[in-house]
């Protein structure tokens, strides 16, 4: 069954999980942001990483399925309204960036890709359950009927814009460092298109996500803006972000291990 899931992350199959981000914020951010969407990336990884040898041009045709795969989620992000669906595009979009990691066939890079999932994991964690705040208090998922809720939800927009800095790649969060190792070693053994392409996704990974927080958080206010969650709610948010900056400090650590492998 794990030899069928990583394909259904990637464009075409991956139409149901923008969809699939009806479900509770909770549920979402623990489904969609580091268990089920990882199980792919994991078979890839176990399967075609350490287990069997693969021809090279089977681990191109997935760095171009996984670039292209980028860009269409990133687009859908860039215009979508429902802050929940903008979220789950940019979920597939960053699983492309896995792939880059893990089908480079350089050691660092499949390092990176696996760093990547933990990063990705604990800072779109953040972001699900921050809009699980803001669609809980606004009591709506439209971003075009938001605006201005960093003067009534100033902890919930800094845990946002946190966790987007390190999906961004933003130095010096964790985020940074995995996306530099896939990036660097790519460019070393990978395709000059390929490279090109998930360039083009990373550029529009800042686009979406500046465009979501300013039309969230920033701008005038669309609707009588409610308080903060609760302080269990603000507290684990917060949380999550710290971590993502924290992990940028302690780097070194798994850096160090991927050189001795």
């Amino acid at each position: 069954a794990l030899i069928v899931t990583y394909p259904t992350f990637l464009v075409p199959f991956s139409t149901w999980l923008p969809d699939a981000g009806v479900a509770p914020s909770t549920v979402t951010a623990l489904l969609h942001a580091a268990v089920l969407v990882k199980i792919g990336v994991y078979a890839y990884a176990r399967i075609f990483g350490v287990t069997f040898v693969v021809d090279p041009a089977f681990s191109h045709g997935v760095l171009l399925i996984a670039g292209f795969s980028a860009l269409v989620a990133a687009g859908a992000a860039l215009i979508d309204k429902d802050i929940k669906r903008i979220l789950a595009y940019s979920t597939v979009s960053q699983l492309g960036f896995i792939f880059l990691g893990l089908a480079s066939g350089n050691k660092t890079a499949f390092m990176g890709g696996l760093l990547y999932i933990l990063m990705h994991s604990i800072a779109k964690g953040g972001l699900f359950l921050c809009a699980g705040i803001v669609e809980q208090n606004t009591h709506g998922k439209d971003i075009t009927k938001m605006g201005g809720l960093i003067r009534t939800m100033p902890l919930t927009a800094a845990a946002f814009a946190l966790c987007s800095l390190s999906v961004m790649g933003i130095p010096p969060f964790g985020g940074f460092f995995s996306k530099f190792m896939v990036f660097q070693c790519a460019a070393q053994h990978g395709s000059f298109l390929v490279l090109l392409i998930f360039l083009a996704g990373a550029v529009m990974t800042l686009l979406y996500l500046v465009r979501l927080f300013y039309l969230v958080f920033l701008g005038e206010d669309k609707a009588s803006n409610p308080g903060e969650g609760s302080a269990a709610m603000v507290a684990s948010v917060m949380a999550l972000a710290l971590i993502g900056l924290a992990l940028g400090a302690f780097i070194y650590y798994p850096s160090l291990y991927a050189d001795r492998i």
